[in-house]
């Protein structure tokens, strides 16, 4: 479940993570590098990335204007998560969400869409986009799955897990595996100390690089925006789900410890 979720931009695999209850553990397990009870944990991850991969590249080869659509409405509905309860516009968040504006644009001027994307890319712009969006991916409310579409090789990482392309997968894992081992730690306690300001930029940087899932001609105009409106409302729905669903599993805890304290 992990994995089909983990990878889609907008959907924050980390929410998913701490609603499994793994989320500490798994975080104190690769702090101090205790990685072999994970194993089984990261055999299905793979498994479902693959999959995902293979599901959405035959779908994107067949209907590519559909899924530009519900991505991008994914998308733009992760602002919301992403800023969470850092809502609260100032002047450092204001600059902080324009120069992510600004440098996301810069991306997706660079990188162009994902439908005209045909060269493979380089070593390490794929190493460095891995280790970036594993390290968020484990984050709860970011969507580390966004980095890929940000740095242009989204549906290069589809295709290659679907058409078991190990070329690219290699170097992917190599740079996933140092993410998650040595940056995710390292953002977490950056993104916990500035996580206002940090919120902000991140929202900018995805809002400037969505310019990447429009396409130039999108053909109906007015289906296009149904699509992004299906994709944000899905997103919508699993991050207020997601949410409700932390807050019994909170409530739960709380009264188990009642009567633990009231013994003792």
């Amino acid at each position: 479940m992990v994995g089909l979720i983990i990878i889609l931009p907008g959907m924050s695999g980390g929410t998913m993570i701490l609603l499994l209850g793994l989320y500490e553990d798994l975080m104190r397990d690769m702090a101090k590098f205790k990685l072999t009870r994970w194993v089984t944990f990261a055999l299905g991850l793979a498994f479902g990335l693959i999959l995902s991969g293979w599901i959405f590249a035959w779908v994107f080869t067949q209907y590519a204007f559909v899924i530009l659509g519900v991505l991008l409405g994914c998308v733009l509905a992760s602002v919301r998560t992403v800023l969470e309860e850092n809502r609260k516009p100032s002047v450092g968040r204001i600059i902080a969400l324009v120069i992510g504006i600004a440098i996301g644009f810069v991306l997706s001027l660079k990188t162009g869409s994902v439908v005209d994307s045909t060269s493979e890319p380089g070593i390490p712009i794929l190493m460095i986009g891995a280790a970036l969006s594993s390290a968020l991916m484990v984050l709860p409310g970011v969507p580390g799955g966004s980095v890929l579409y940000m740095m242009g090789i989204f549906d290069d990482i589809m295709n290659a897990l679907a058409n078991l392309d190990w070329k690219i997968l290699i170097f992917y894992g190599i740079g996933a595996v140092l993410g998650m081992i040595g940056l995710s730690n390292l953002l977490n306690r950056m993104y916990m100390r500035h996580k206002p300001i940090l919120s902000w930029l991140f929202a900018g940087l995805i809002i400037g690089s969505a310019r990447m899932l429009i396409p130039s001609e999108p053909g109906s105009w007015i289906l296009f925006v149904a699509l992004v409106a299906v994709g944000f409302a899905t997103t919508w729905g699993y991050e207020r789900y997601s949410k409700a669903k932390l807050g019994k599993k909170a409530d739960a805890e709380a009264g188990e410890s009642i009567p633990e304290e009231t013994e003792t």
